[in-house]
């Protein structure tokens, strides 16, 4: 009888110790190198509409979706992860005069963090 309750207790407590780990929050960014979220920062009195193109935290080439900046406000790219010390794209336009594009190196930081770029 013992060896049939130590053969379903220690089950137990795995899948238990499990779900308590599964449910417990830690930083998102759970990838293969350390990547930041990156809030954009519009310094210019007309709205911006941007998105980003560049590594994700699984060293995959991808893009985000477009996101929305009021005029001298700042909007973070939630849920998307860049590498660190690598260069993004950075695709913007202001009130349909067109895109443009820069590249932002996103300098070394801790992972998980909110990396902050302004642009005029």
């Amino acid at each position: 009888m013992r060896t049939l309750l130590n053969k379903v207790t220690v089950p137990a407590l795995a899948l238990g110790a499990l779900c308590v780990g599964l449910a417990l929050p830690t930083t998102a960014s759970a990838g293969e190198v350390d990547s930041v979220q990156i809030q954009v920062c519009n310094n210019n009195p007309r709205p911006m509409r941007f998105f980003f193109v560049g590594y994700n935290q699984f060293h995959d080439w991808t893009g985000s979706r477009f996101w929305d900046v009021p005029a001298n406000n700042c909007t973070t790219a939630w849920n998307y992860w860049w590498q660190n010390n690598r260069s993004v794209e950075l695709h913007y336009e202001r009130s349909d005069i067109g895109w443009h594009t820069k590249f932002v190196y996103i300098p070394s930081q801790s992972d998980g963090n909110t990396w902050t770029y302004s642009t005029n």
